[in-house]
């Protein structure tokens, strides 16, 4: 009876879980996350992509690169291979702007100092930088090229603001880069590296408005949207901002899998097999034969006045001979055309009886309903939980009553022992007086 119970229990929590699942995906088409999501389009994925919140509106644009946002990066002359800092030093990094004029003009950030020791290798001179980089700014890199190398040194971040000079103690003037004034309004550099890039911001239009960024990602240039810049244009890239409609279908699929689950489990655990004459453990449970026919109902009935969508076939969920709904993609990918309709079809809520509202909406309450704490799946639970904590207090009970008859028919025999140990005594002691007996 324990085995019994536990098993129509165990099949019972399936069907309670699958209803859970089902109640979820549910939940997700009646969710206006789900409706307000949005899609982005390029038409030139490799020179611009990105993605839209759902606060984006649906719209379309022109998008033109006409540069992008670097770093600044910097580099040796090329050294010696074995090249070694001749003296101890320090290298002093200012992170701020290179002006126009050549000048610089220091951001807010204080400098950063590295230490050089004498004899420190290229490699060594860079390690030291980037065991700093957070704080300074750039990162390091050695380049090898045969009998040559170069210490190359970039900044962290991009945009006009992202530039650097690095100024070098006597004696480390290889690695010079300082603005110094030459003349009145005039600037040049101090030491031997070079510039390679210069530090700049991006330059796009968006329908011809010029928007500037110090970053390659730029977002809310368009609200809700985020621009990914990967190269300049030749030709404006067109931008298209719309409803996610990927995102809806895959949502409807999930609560079309969600559906069979359940569906297939239900069958499954109320079937009869007449060859075997056996059958599920929850064959004849009203409670999950009421779930089952209140499911079908609900998927079976006319969708809210608020859409023209009449039915699940409409949408393109077919239901089945065996309950189970299959997907026509040709219906749904033409009811996806109007996202606003197949929105009202699903997720409608009008406060009125559960029939004026969309089809996933009445799923969703009845699912929440029967596993709520009052519910009847709950209850069901419940019930079946009590037969078996009822039915262990009955195993208990009789395993207390066999110990208590097994302790008497023990102690019976040890009684018994005891007396059989006596007669035999007796039954020695006769006997031997007997034997005296006939011998006299």
């Amino acid at each position: 009876k324990s085995s019994v119970l536990q098993t129509k229990m165990s099949a019972f929590g399936q069907i309670k879980s699958d209803l859970s699942a089902l109640q979820d995906a549910a939940q997700a088409l009646v969710s206006a996350t789900t409706w307000d999501s949005k899609s982005f389009t390029s038409n030139n994925s490799s020179t611009v992509t990105g993605t839209a919140t759902s606060t984006a509106l649906a719209s379309s644009f022109l998008l033109n690169v006409t540069k992008l946002a670097s770093g600044q990066s910097i580099k040796t002359e090329p050294l010696p291979s074995a090249y070694a800092a001749p003296v101890a030093g320090t290298l002093t990094f200012e992170l701020g702007k290179w002006n126009t004029d050549g000048s610089f003009t220091d951001g807010s950030s204080a400098a950063v100092s590295v230490d050089v020791t004498a004899g420190d290798s290229l490699a060594t001179i860079a390690a030291s930088i980037n065991a700093k980089s957070s704080t300074a700014g750039v990162t390091a890199t050695v380049v090898n090229a045969g009998t040559t190398q170069q210490l190359l040194i970039r900044s962290n971040t991009t945009g006009a603001d992202a530039g650097f000079q690095l100024s070098a103690s006597t004696g480390l003037e290889a690695f010079g880069h300082k603005a110094v004034l030459v003349s009145a309004g005039v600037y040049g550099l101090q030491g031997s590296m070079t510039k390679s890039q210069a530090a700049g911001d991006a330059s796009l239009t968006i329908d011809g408005v010029t928007v500037p960024s110090p970053s390659n990602t730029v977002a809310n240039a368009v609200p809700g949207v985020s621009l990914n810049l990967l190269s300049t244009t030749t030709t404006p890239a067109q931008i298209t901002i719309g409803v996610d409609k990927e995102a809806i279908k895959t949502k409807i699929q999930a609560f079309q899998d969600a559906y069979n689950k359940l569906n297939t489990d239900l069958k499954t655990q109320t079937k009869y097999d007449p060859t075997s004459k056996a059958g599920g453990p929850l064959l004849g449970d009203s409670t999950v034969s009421g779930l089952q026919s209140m499911l079908r109902s609900i998927l079976g009935t006319a969708g809210p006045a608020e859409s023209t969508l009449s039915r699940l076939s409409d949408v393109g969920l077919e239901i089945q001979a065996d309950g189970s709904l299959k997907t026509s993609t040709t219906k749904l990918d033409a009811a996806l055309q109007n996202p606003a309709n197949l929105k009202a079809f699903f997720a409608t809520n009008t406060g009125s009886p559960t029939g004026a509202n969309g089809i996933a909406k009445r799923i969703y309450d009845f699912a929440f309903n029967a596993n709520s704490v009052s519910g009847n799946v709950t209850a069901h639970s419940a019930a079946f939980q009590k037969r078996i904590d009822q039915n262990t207090k009955s195993i208990d009970s009789m395993n207390d009553r066999v110990d208590s008859y097994r302790a008497r028919l023990v102690s019976q025999y040890a009684a018994l022992d005891k007396n059989m140990a006596r007669l035999n005594g007796l039954n020695s002691y006769i006997t031997s007086q007997v034997a005296q007996w006939n011998k006299n």
